[in-house]
């Protein structure tokens, strides 16, 4: 059973990142959308690690990573097939490098409350 888990935490992981991806591509969610200025969509990658780090505490971080390192290339398949490609090669690594930290990002931040509220309950 824990070996399931272990083999199911990164593709739900995966799953919600390329939804996450896709949704962003599509504009089904809204972020500003000035060309030159910061990328706040990014943001929405904390999503994947955070759900992940809720519902697989045993290995959030190692799954969230493996997840969103899985996805990315199926995201840069699903670009190149159905987006219009508006930035060079340099700027989609950097958009995919940074997807994937804020995943992580999320399992961290998960791990790191669950470790400040066992400690608060441990000294109360």
């Amino acid at each position: 059973m824990a070996f399931l888990r272990k083999l199911i935490a990164p593709l739900f992981c995966c799953i919600m990142f390329i939804i996450i991806f896709i949704s962003l591509k599509n504009s089904w969610i809204a972020v500003r959308d000035i060309t030159p200025g910061p990328e706040y969509g990014l943001l929405l990658f904390l999503l994947p690690g955070l759900l992940t780090g809720l519902f697989y505490r045993d290995s959030a971080i190692v799954s969230s990573f493996l997840g969103a390192l899985i996805s990315v290339p199926v995201c840069t398949l699903l670009r190149m097939a159905f987006y219009p490609r508006v930035r060079p090669l340099v700027q989609e690594v950097a958009y995919a490098t940074s997807a994937i930290f804020w995943c992580v990002l999320g399992a961290m931040l998960i791990q790191l409350l669950f470790t400040a509220y066992k400690q608060f309950k441990q000294h109360r």
